[in-house]
């Protein structure tokens, strides 16, 4: 790790701690890498020089808590070339499973998918991606998401077609014939013919029980649970970056505080294993020391595969194919947030998208009932047609006659037909009214009438059933609604808790900071003395590093809970707790 790069790290984590009380002023710049390596007790790390002197700063003027956008402004530290390069190594282990033939799709129109190809490289060209780069990147390559608008599209045109029933259906027909009439006296072998004809067929429906206005508001209901369901996916996935967004950069300082824990207790190790050698300790702290500094290698290796992990899960999260880790944003930024649990509550009973989803299934399940008592009622539909219809001989006799011209005139219907169910069975009635044009059989055209009753038997048995199918929707809707908004409750209350949980954990952390640095410190001086084990010394330095790691955790647990408490009530962004 190059000084550089250490001092970006330890900058961006003492001005966190200046966050919660006090303020120091570092020049970890300024400072120069010895020329070659020293005993810690003889020389100090910048980074514990630089720890010492800000717990000293906030011991002297005490913690009063509460973060100032302000003095956090500071970057973060970068990660060692060899971590680059295992990672490398885990992205090997995914092999490519795209379809044959995808390389010849090149060509094609690009499509919104791959606007996170250019939203990475915009994100990227200033070498930090920030956590709200990334969630857009995130959302503009989650296929659940553009699933998700897609079915939007489908239920907005699902309204539209359940409109579309209030109105008039029309047919248009067009028609042309002949052929050759029956023989007579004058003509045995029949005489040709020929007609054409064009009408307009109307249906319109006047009464229906309400079947068709319920059926146009159930597809209303669906179209706004759609959006609703958009606006789940959209939350959900904006929480899992954040939290995985979180996750890396959490492993990313705890990889610093144990790489530089395992490269100063190994200077130690070195010299204890040489007095060992030379018979100058005893084995009993030689054994103490060597166990202390297998831990600490344990710790190291786990830091290592942790980090590597959380990076390879974000890149998945945000659906990038891409060989190395995110350069992210390493700054933990802390505002106080200091919410009020009853308005938390009463704004996720409204806005909680899981809980508006189950609302809006109980409504499409009540109208589902409406719909299907209004089947049981008489259904009334207005029909009509008109038209022009001519048919005229086509033959010798005709063309002399100078008659053989198709003349067509007016043909119209107009009638009504009504249903209705009687319980298991249904009775139909139709009247209709027709003129017909003339024909080569009624040269002046005719009119006709008819009534027509039918009866069906059991042919509704289906709609008995239909409705006790409906009920027992109602019944899971209302229950799942129920079960969403006391899972909302408890989620709004558990990060709620988690936060203050976090909060407390910060102060914890910081004091055992304090505590651990002076007990380190003594541990020192009394190893210079020989006064004590280095083996003592060894585990105090464990015990440091894991109290600056519980401080780095306990931060983004507070970030992970708010970002939580947020989904919870339906708003990603309502409460703030960074800058």
């Amino acid at each position: 790790m190059t000084q550089k790069n250490k001092n970006f790290f330890v900058s961006s984590f003492l001005c966190l701690l200046t966050a919660f009380g006090g303020e120091a002023t570092l020049h970890a710049a300024d400072s120069k890498p010895a020329a070659e390596p020293k005993l810690m007790a003889e020389q100090p790390s910048l980074l514990e020089q630089q720890t010492e002197l800000l717990i000293k700063t906030l011991v002297d003027k005490g913690y009063v808590g509460g973060a100032k956008p302000e003095d956090v402004k500071q970057t973060g530290p970068a990660i060692e070339e060899d971590v680059y390069k295992e990672f490398a190594i885990f992205k090997d282990l995914k092999k490519d499973h795209r379809k044959p033939g995808r390389a010849a799709q090149g060509a094609r129109k690009r499509t919104s998918l791959q606007d996170g190809d250019t939203l990475y490289r915009v994100a990227v060209s200033d070498n930090v991606v920030t956590c709200d780069e990334a969630i857009q990147i995130s959302l503009a390559n989650s296929l659940s998401v553009k699933a998700a608008a897609k079915k939007i599209d489908v239920a907005r045109a699902k309204v539209t077609e359940a409109r579309r029933v209030l109105f008039p259906t029309a047919q248009i027909i067009t028609e042309v014939n002949g052929g050759k009439a029956q023989g007579s006296s004058t003509n045995l072998g029949g005489r040709l013919y020929k007609g054409k004809n064009w009408k307009v067929n109307v249906t319109q429906p006047v009464f229906y029980g309400g079947e068709l206005v319920y059926t146009l508001k159930q597809a209303e209901t669906s179209w706004k649970s759609s959006i609703e369901e958009f606006r789940k996916a959209k939350i959900e996935l904006i929480q899992q970056v954040r939290v995985m967004y979180l996750g890396v950069v959490k492993n990313q300082y705890n990889y610093e505080y144990q790489n530089t824990l395992y490269k100063d207790v190994d200077v130690y190790y070195r010299r204890v294993r040489a007095e060992h050698q030379k018979k100058l300790i005893s084995d009993i702290d030689y054994l103490n020391a060597e166990s202390q500094y297998y831990q600490v290698f344990f710790q190291y290796e786990g830091a290592r595969s942790e980090l590597l992990s959380s990076q390879l899960t974000l890149n998945q999260a945000l659906g990038l194919d891409i060989p190395e880790p995110l350069p992210l944003d390493m700054r933990l930024e802390f505002i106080p947030v200091k919410p009020d649990l009853y308005e938390a509550l009463e704004l996720a009973m409204r806005q909680n998208p899981d809980v508006r989803v189950k609302g809006y299934s109980v409504e499409s399940a009540e109208l589902g009932i409406k719909i299907y008592k209004a089947k049981k009622l008489p259904k009334v539909d207005l029909r009509g047609s008109y038209g022009m219809l001519g048919e005229v001989f086509k033959d010798t006799q005709q063309i002399e006659a100078d008659n053989a011209d198709l003349d067509t005139e007016k043909e119209w219907s107009l009638g009504v037909g009504v249903s209705m169910p009687l319980g298991p069975n249904s009775l139909e009635y139709e009247q209709i009214k027709h003129k017909y044009g003339p024909t080569i059989l009624a040269l002046q055209g005719s009119e006709d009438w008819r009534h027509k009753v039918s009866f069906g038997l059991f042919d509704k048995l289906s709609d008995l059933t239909d409705t006790e199918a409906a009920e027992a929707t109602l019944l899971q809707a209302q229950a799942d609604l129920d079960k969403a908004k006391n899972d909302t409750i408890l989620h709004v209350r558990e990060e709620f808790y988690n936060m203050q949980k976090a909060l407390i954990q910060i102060d914890s952390t910081l004091s055992k900071m304090r505590y651990q640095d002076k007990q380190v410190a003594a541990y020192r001086f009394m190893v210079g003395l020989q006064e004590t084990a280095v083996s003592a010394l060894m585990e105090g330095m464990l015990e440091q590093a894991q109290n600056k790691f519980g401080f780095i955790q306990a931060v983004a647990d507070y970030h992970t809970a708010v970002a939580g408490l947020n989904a919870a009530i339906g708003d990603p962004d309502y409460f703030k707790s960074r800058v």
